[in-house]
């Protein structure tokens, strides 16, 4: 299949398309009151909203114009707030949307987007940074990193290397699919 040329409304039928392809973990139950599709993409808005809150933003947005863009830019039927996202999205694996950074990708390959990237005769410049993104005293399992402080307390942490194509002369990057680090990894 040819990858389509790129748009908002192709960038987001390709994530949607890897969300219809998850399996909701929840039970049938009040708990399902949000769709998996309306949480994962409430989650996603924070890319393209000022507003940490997108549920605030939406009211904000209602109140001064009269209509708000979660339906028309995102497709979301309601709006769940953060904890409410946390919640749904705590229980599904992030490696689940990854496919959309390989489609994303092989579509800016196929339409020549990658060219002004090629340096060092012909080739991809990735850089790496490092993040971590949950942390806790608390909670811990076998896939979380452990760092024991002098006070002796235990802190539990996920971390994730984040690759990102870079070029000289090219303010934009572009984001490849994140690697998370295991104990396993070192």
């Amino acid at each position: 299949m040819e990858p389509m040329p790129l748009s908002f409304g192709v960038l987001m039928s390709y994530l949607q398309q890897a969300i219809n392809r998850i399996e909701d973990p929840r039970q049938a139950s009040n708990g399902t009151r949000y769709s998996l599709s309306d949480a994962i993409l409430a989650a996603f808005r924070v890319f393209f909203m000022q507003c940490e809150s997108f549920l605030e933003h939406q009211r904000q947005r209602q109140s001064r114009c009269g209509k708000d863009n979660a339906q028309t830019l995102f497709g979301l039927g309601r709006i769940p707030t953060t904890p409410q996202i946390r919640n749904i999205l705590d229980q599904l694996a992030a490696t689940l949307v990854f496919g959309v950074f390989e489609r994303v990708y092989q579509a800016l390959r196929h339409q020549g987007y990658l060219q002004p990237y090629l340096c060092l005769e012909g080739h991809l410049l990735v850089t790496l940074d490092g993040t971590q993104y949950f942390s806790s005293q608390k909670i811990g399992c076998q896939q979380y990193s452990t760092r024991t402080h002098k006070n002796g307390r235990v802190t539990h942490n996920h971390s994730a290397i984040l690759p990102v194509i870079v070029a000289p002369g090219q303010s934009q990057v572009i984001a490849l699919a994140p690697e998370f680090i295991s104990p396993q990894d070192g």
